[in-house]
């Protein structure tokens, strides 16, 4: 009987994680090569509110604060999102923010953190964008909209059109 018991215990602690589901985390990367001094690069990407300056899917982007810290509202077609800076290090020219308000009827995440780096290479720069994020509906069975695919395909085109406006403005300051 204690054996029974044993083995139904076993087997239903088995399958609880069968049961456990829901988001993984998501990751997007992207980088180009920039023909303009990463010192260029980077006083373009350092300001956080200059993101509209670049990013062509961006309208605007308003600061609240200085850097590390700062809150950032970036308005997008369809409405705005609040992002909070972590970092922005002129050492290692790095760039790090996270979704502080979401909107998934504009960005379908739940969450992000992307980090951008410039690293100089011979005359001009190389940058690179990395973002890890969820889906925006984190229930076990997400409307199609709200699915790891469309958070993935919607951050790809965000970041490597982030990465082509960056490129362009780049190019054209550093020339």
């Amino acid at each position: 009987m204690l054996d029974r018991m044993k083995a139904a215990l076993v087997a239903g602690l088995l399958a609880v994680p069968a049961w456990a589901h829901g988001p993984t985390p998501q990751e997007a990367s992207r980088q180009v090569e920039i023909a303009a001094p990463a010192e260029t690069v980077w006083e373009i990407l350092k300001d956080p509110a200059a993101l509209s300056d670049w990013h062509p899917q961006v309208a605007s982007a308003t600061l609240e604060g200085d850097g590390a810290g700062a809150k950032r509202t970036t308005e997008l077609a369809g409405g705005s999102v609040l992002d909070g800076i972590d970092i922005v290090n002129d050492g290692n020219m790095t760039t790090r923010w996270r979704l502080s308000g979401e909107n998934r009827e504009v960005i379908p995440v739940s969450f992000y953190t992307n980090t951008i780096v410039v690293t100089p290479n011979g005359a001009g720069a190389e940058v690179q964008w990395k973002a890890s994020f969820f889906r925006a509906d984190t229930t076990n069975e997400p409307e199609e909209s709200y699915s790891d695919a469309a958070a993935v395909t919607f951050m790809e085109q965000y970041i490597q059109d982030g990465l082509n406006g960056l490129k362009e403005q780049a190019e054209a300051a550093g020339s």
